[in-house]
């Protein structure tokens, strides 16, 4: 985990739904090797949905945290 440079941070505590995965998708694409995104989600039904999208579209999940009620995740490809 310290060789990865984190490329973005997405605070995404305020979106449900499709609105994560949709701005995730964008950024993931944008990935170089070595690079992560940090997501901030605000709850666990949108960690699972975030975590399914991951295993669908092969990135990887490569370190998970919590914070009080958030989640965060570190993304890479």
């Amino acid at each position: 985990m310290s060789s990865l440079r984190i490329y973005k941070e997405l605070d995404l505590t305020s979106s449900s739904c499709a609105g994560p995965i949709g701005e995730l998708s964008g950024v993931i694409d944008e990935l170089q090797d070595g690079e992560a995104v940090k997501v901030i989600l605000g709850d666990e039904a949108t960690k699972k949905d975030i975590t399914l999208w991951a295993k669908r579209r092969g990135v990887k999940i490569v370190k998970e945290e919590q914070e009080g009620s958030k989640h965060i995740l570190f993304i890479t490809k």
